[in-house]
């Protein structure tokens, strides 16, 4: 079974899509946030917001029911149809647009929002060093003079230090399960190596969904981001401003 090719399938996507609220728990990921997204936004006086990596909208719609001016892009078009479902369900009408990261500025006008959140681990999805800088680039361009960039990632560090640990199940995470609202779907490691990851989802339903990424070593994803020009980064270890190795994801509050 060629696990990288059904993880970047489009019914592999259709199904991640139907069992990803399930996985993260709305809920769940406000309370293990406990306002980290609104208070940086407010922070740094931020009106116009970009979601780039909208997933099922669990972000962008808190967002939008907080106040804020919310615009939203997509590349996965099952997650696109998935995040429209739950805004209208919460009321709202959105029309995100469904475009690769490295044509953003081709959709959306230079300089035009006062923050862009790339969240859920969302740029290990990228291949590639090159590709990663591209999209940060287009990222740096949509920001108008000291917008913000949250971004965050997994600690992928401790994962490939303890690759058996990680693949035999029992890397525990730190407790706060941020990314892991329910019961209802159990994860699991497939396959790591120190270029791909691949994780199982399995719903209590029986439906399989995979998740292929790239992992960051520890230190990467800031080095990225100051070659793209954001020079004032400020670094937190499950939402708290100390750093913690043992942390399940880091997030960066960075300004232009």
């Amino acid at each position: 079974m060629d696990l990288e090719a059904i993880a970047t399938s489009a019914e592999n996507s259709k199904i991640r899509a139907e069992i990803w609220g399930d996985f993260v728990g709305w809920s769940s990921r406000r309370r293990g946030e406990d306002g980290f997204l609104v208070c940086e936004l407010r922070k740094f006086g931020c009106r116009k917001i970009l979601d780039v990596a909208l997933g099922d909208g669990a972000d962008a719609i808190f967002l939008i029911k907080e106040g804020f001016d919310v615009g939203a892009n997509e590349a996965d078009f099952a997650f696109r149809e998935k995040a429209i479902e739950n805004a209208k369900v919460a009321g709202f009408g959105i029309k995100p647009t469904h475009v690769d990261w490295s044509q953003l500025s081709n959709v959306y006008e230079h300089g035009s929002f006062d923050a862009i959140i790339c969240m859920g681990n969302s740029l290990t999805c990228v291949d590639g060093e090159e590709n990663q800088i591209k999209s940060l680039k287009e990222f740096y361009k949509l920001l108008k003079p000291a917008g913000i960039l949250i971004i965050d990632e997994r600690n992928y560090q401790r994962i490939l230090d303890n690759k058996g640990a990680a693949l035999a199940g029992t890397l525990h995470s730190s407790g706060k399960y941020l990314y892991t609202g329910t019961k209802k779907v159990h994860s699991r490691f497939l396959k790591i190596t120190d270029s791909v990851i691949i994780i199982e989802y399995k719903h209590m339903n029986g439906k399989i969904a995979y998740y292929k990424v790239h992992p960051f070593v520890r230190g990467e994803l800031v080095g990225l981001l100051k070659k793209v020009g954001f020079n004032k980064i400020k670094q937190f270890s499950d939402y708290d401003a100390e750093f913690g190795d043992d942390a399940d994801f880091y997030q960066y509050v960075c300004v232009k």
